[in-house]
């Protein structure tokens, strides 16, 4: 019986169109979203009682979703795996999928550059406060501020995988100090990138700029929030191109306001997605804001697409994929 694909990775065929083609080569059936968003839980509701895989983006593929069904029979009958286009897994509720017996994956270090790279451009625009020079500028105002510069700083990673690894990387022509922590510290990596693997507390304390390269699980929830800002130099710039919810807007907010925190350059927000209204942090002038497409290159697109193909292929014909998680 033909397998049925639901794509709901925006434009997955257009940026990623080597992997659809390797599901089209394979005879399946493709749904392809055609919204500019994710799905909302009640259209996947109606969406999944006939599909067999899914490559997802981040939409909430929770447990009610993954009981859905559009038929009477029993939920999700066909659904057998779902293929995170990305790293992120906190808009997948892997242990519900465990249950059913559907193999979650994602695409592990396929994205690290991509995302490294934004890291490293909304630093470089937070240190020398390029969007607002750009603005003045343009409105005729010749504001020669006086900044300082990376090299001789210190800079702080908090998460030393794939992304965390990429960053310092980059960094080793920057002429900086590189501290990085992680649970499970690559020290070979470590070596090579000229960086010292310290605990989260020194990075906080001792780093002129920190950058937050973690997963969002439940020991990071609001991570960086009051009690940690408060320890941090005055003055100290933070990047983030994790996940939202690892910094507590509310405390940023003030510590922004307040000066702790001279800058805040950040790819990710607790609600996305992130409008004034829900995200009043935004509208600060010292708050760099993009929204969540740190890994949107056309490069990265080809490589989470032929990753999340090959990973639902692999599901349907027997073998161990690539970066299950499920």
């Amino acid at each position: 019986m033909q397998k049925k694909i639901l794509i709901a990775k925006p434009k997955y065929s257009k940026f990623s169109p080597t992997g659809y083609r390797m599901l089209l080569d394979k005879g399946y059936s493709i749904i392809e979203t055609g919204l500019e968003r994710d799905y909302t839980l009640e259209e996947l509701k109606a969406l999944i009682g006939d599909v067999d895989g899914v490559i997802a983006d981040s939409e909430p593929w929770c447990e009610e979703a993954m009981a859905a069904a559009t038929t009477k029979k029993a939920a999700a009958p066909k659904l057998k795996v779902i293929s995170r286009y990305g790293t992120g897994m906190n808009t997948v509720d892997t242990d519900a999928a465990k249950k059913r017996g559907i193999v979650c994956t994602n695409c592990p270090g396929v994205n690290a550059n991509s995302v490294a790279e934004h890291i490293l451009a909304l630093m470089l625009g937070a240190v020398r406060d390029i969007v607002n020079l750009n603005r003045d500028t343009k409105e005729g105002k010749w504001n020669q501020y006086i900044f300082h510069e990376i090299a001789g700083a210190t800079v702080g990673i908090l998460g030393f995988g794939f992304i965390g690894q990429s960053v310092a990387k980059k960094l080793t022509g920057f002429d900086c100090t590189v501290l990085a922590c992680d649970p499970m510290p690559d020290y070979e990596a470590a070596e090579k990138t000229n960086t010292r693997i310290t605990s989260f507390d020194e990075i906080i304390e001792k780093s002129d700029i920190i950058c937050i390269c973690v997963p969002l699980v439940a020991d990071t929830y609001h991570w960086i929030n009051a009690d940690s800002l408060s320890r941090t130099k005055k003055g100290v710039i933070f990047v983030s191109d994790a996940r939202g919810p690892v910094v507590d807007e509310a405390a940023m907010t003030e510590a922004l306001k307040k000066g702790q925190v001279a800058f805040f350059a950040t790819d990710v927000f607790e609600h996305e997605p992130a409008t004034p209204e829900n995200t009043p942090m935004m509208l600060l002038p010292n708050v760099i804001a993009t929204p969540h497409n740190g890994g949107e290159t056309y490069e990265n697109s080809e490589r989470c697409g032929i990753c999340t193909a090959q990973q639902v292929i692999d599901v349907f014909e027997g073998r161990e994929p690539f970066g299950r998680r499920a």
